[in-house]
């Protein structure tokens, strides 16, 4: 699922960004890059950003790749995994979930998300959205690897998830929610949503470690609109 009928606007300026190639988004003098259909819209992030597009407008996509899987968030406790690792996943392609997440240097986080299907704040999770949510388009902030993204769209007309890493949103995309549609932005910034862009808003087991919380929680209501706003952990 892709982000053509989607409104999305730039972290920076607010300005609408649209499809100017297959690879990237453009607002203003503003251009973003796409990869396997996840626009990377960190506003913190902009060298990076363009050096990806630099590789894919010389249609050098796995560069481009191998770049943006090596971003972490501001607050990772282990180190990048190194080019060459990174290489051989984009590369190779026949890694198990398992295997990505060892190749991507992800460690407790590996073991975390393994798990995730039978971790009690999980299914938690998933009993406070059924208790709430009563239809329509669903948005996930924090969305990891896609756990959460990939029940939903069991159910709902649309699902999308965000994460700051793209690494995460690119595994949700090759292993558990190909799905969904996917975006990776900072949540300390403006969100790169429209007004009452989602019925449900739904967080858990992120909110706690985001910084910034009372700008957080308020584009989560606007995003939600007249909708509804999930927080639990």
């Amino acid at each position: 699922m892709g982000w053509a009928d989607a409104a999305l606007t730039s972290p920076v300026t607010g300005l609408p960004l649209l499809a100017d190639t297959a690879h990237s988004l453009a607002g203003g003098s503003e251009r973003w890059p796409v990869l396997e259909g996840i626009p990377f819209l960190r506003a913190d992030r902009r060298s990076l950003a363009d050096a990806a597009l630099a590789a894919l407008d010389a249609g050098d996509t796995e560069p481009a790749l191998v770049l943006l899987l090596g971003d972490q968030d501001n607050w990772a406790r282990t180190p990048p995994p190194d080019e060459a690792a990174r290489q051989k996943l984009v590369s190779n392609g026949y890694e198990t979930f398992r295997e990505a997440m060892e190749l991507l240097a992800f460690g407790p986080v590996a073991t975390y998300f393994a798990h995730r299907w039978s971790d009690p704040t999980f299914m938690s999770g998933l009993a406070l959205a059924e208790a709430h949510w009563t239809g329509g388009r669903i948005f996930e902030l924090g969305c990891g690897a896609g756990h959460y993204l990939r029940e939903f769209a069991r159910v709902a007309p649309d699902v999308c998830g965000a994460d700051i890493v793209f690494a995460k949103l690119w595994l949700a995309r090759r292993y558990v929610a190909p799905t969904a549609r996917l975006l990776c932005f900072d949540a300390a910034a403006p969100w790169p949503l429209a007004d009452a862009a989602a019925d449900l808003v739904f967080c858990h087991d992120a909110f706690y470690f985001l910084p910034g919380k009372p700008h957080v929680a308020s584009e989560m209501l606007r995003v939600a609109g007249p909708g509804q706003v999930l927080v639990g952990h």
